[in-house]
C-alpha cells in the first residue's frame, strides 16, 4: 500500500491534521470492528484502515525525525483508552566522551502488546451461532457403551454457543508488536545509572515512551572519579620532562599541547573535565604524568650522557654565577686546607 492509497482508504486529504487524522481512523474503527460489524467483508476492510493508518503515521514520523535535528520531545494528544500507552524500558550504553559532551542517538526497538481487538485470545465472536453445538453451547457425548448420554460444554466456542474464528489484527497469536525508532538526545553530564525519561510518541495505534537507564562503558584512557573529576595518567619521556618540552595530553575534545614542567607531576587543566551538574559547566581536567627513563645500561646511552656531562662541566666553568660552578670552588678551596693542615701533623 503506497501513500496516495492509504490516504484514500481513510478518505482523508494529505493535508490533515495528526488530530483530525487519529479521529477519522477511530470512527471508522468503531465502524468497521468485527464485533460491531457483523458484515462479512468487515475484517478484511478493519484490516486496510488499521494498514492504512500506520502507513501514515510510521511516514510522519519519519519526516519530524528528520527534521528535529536532536531530540524527539514532541508528544502526541494523550489517547482516550489507556491501554494504547505504553512504557517501554531498556538500557543505553554511553562511552565517556558522550557523557561528557552530550551526543544524539537514533534508538530502534518493538515493543509487543496484547491485541486490543481480540483481547489476547487470538480468536474473534462473530455473530452466528458454532457450527459444532449449533449455539447451545454443549455437546453430546456417550458414556456407558452409548447407552447413556452426558453433555459437556462446547469446547469450539467456550460454552457460549457463538462461533469464534481467528482474529486478523493479531492473526491469532492474540499479541501486536509495533516496531518504533526514535532520535533521543542525551545532556551533556548524563551519568552512570541515570534514567531519562523520553515523551511518548505514537506508532501506528500504539503510543509508546521509553525509559532509558545510562549505562557509561569503562574507558580505555579517562577515569571518573566518584567526586566528579575526571583524571589521566599517562608515562612521558623523563628527558622531555626534565627539559620541559611540549607533548600531546589526551581530553575529551581530542589531542592537546601541554608543556612539560620538571617541578610538577600533576596538571589541571580548566575547563576540560566532566561537567559538574547535568547541562552544566564543565568541570576541571587532572593529567598526572610519570616520567620514564631508559635502561642506562645501553653502551650508546653510557656515551650519550658522558657528552651531557662534559658539556655541562664545560658550562659551569665557562659561568661562574651557576650554583654547580659555586659549589666546586668552595669544595676545592677546602679540600686544599684540608690537605694542608692534614700535611702539618
Amino acid at each position: 500500500m503506497d501513500t496516495q492509497e492509504a490516504y484514500e482508504e481513510l478518505g482523508v486529504d494529505p493535508s490533515v491534521s495528526d488530530a483530525e487524522l487519529k479521529a477519522t481512523w477511530r470512527r471508522l474503527v468503531a465502524a468497521w470492528h468485527p464485533d460491531r460489524n457483523a458484515n462479512a467483508g468487515a475484517d478484511r476492510r478493519m484490516r486496510h484502515i488499521n494498514k492504512a493508518y500506520q502507513h501514515i503515521c510510521q511516514l510522519r514520523d519519519g519526516e519530524k525525525d528528520g527534521s528535529s535535528k536532536g531530540t524527539d520531545t514532541a508528544a502526541p494528544d494523550a489517547p482516550e483508552d489507556d491501554s494504547c500507552r505504553k512504557t517501554h524500558t531498556r538500557k543505553v550504553r554511553l562511552s565517556l566522551e558522550e557523557a561528557i559532551l552530550g551526543c544524539t542517538r537514533t534508538l530502534r526497538g518493538s515493543f509487543t502488546t496484547t491485541c486490543s481487538a481480540c483481547a489476547g485470545s487470538g480468536q474473534r465472536v462473530l455473530a452466528k451461532a458454532c457450527h459444532t453445538c449449533h449455539g447451545s453451547g454443549a455437546v453430546r457425548k456417550a458414556a456407558l457403551f452409548g447407552w447413556l448420554w452426558n453433555e459437556e460444554s462446547c469446547s469450539d466456542c467456550g460454552g457460549d454457543g457463538r462461533q469464534r474464528e481467528s482474529c486478523g489484527i493479531c492473526d491469532g497469536g492474540g499479541e501486536l508488536t509495533v516496531a518504533y525508532r526514535r532520535r533521543v538526545r542525551f545532556p551533556a553530564g548524563v551519568r552512570d545509572g541515570h534514567v531519562l525519561s523520553v515523551p511518548t510518541s505514537r506508532h501506528g495505534e500504539m503510543e509508546i515512551g521509553l525509559e532509558l537507564e545510562v549505562e557509561i562503558e569503562p574507558h580505555p584512557i579517562f577515569t571518573l572519579g566518584s567526586d566528579g573529576q575526571l583524571r589521566c595518567e599517562m608515562p612521558v619521556n623523563g628527558y622531555a620532562w626534565m627539559a620541559g618540552r611540549w607533548v600531546e595530553v589526551p581530553t575529551p575534545n581530542g589531542l592537546q599541547q601541554m608543556r612539560l614542567n620538571r617541578d610538577a607531576l600533576a596538571y589541571r587543566m580548566s575547563g576540560q573535565g566532566f561537567p559538574t551538574t547535568l547541562r552544566g559547566p564543565r568541570g576541571d581536567y587532572i593529567v598526572k604524568v610519570v616520567p620514564v627513563f631508559p635502561d642506562q645500561d645501553a653502551p650508546k646511552l653510557e656515551a650519550l650522557l658522558d657528552q651531557l656531562i662534559a658539556s655541562s662541566n664545560k658550562a659551569v666553568e665557562a659561568d661562574k654565577t651557576l650554583p654547580l660552578g659555586q659549589w666546586q670552588r668552595r669544595l676545592k678551596r677546602w679540600h686544599s686546607k684540608h690537605n694542608e693542615s692534614a700535611g702539618d701533623d
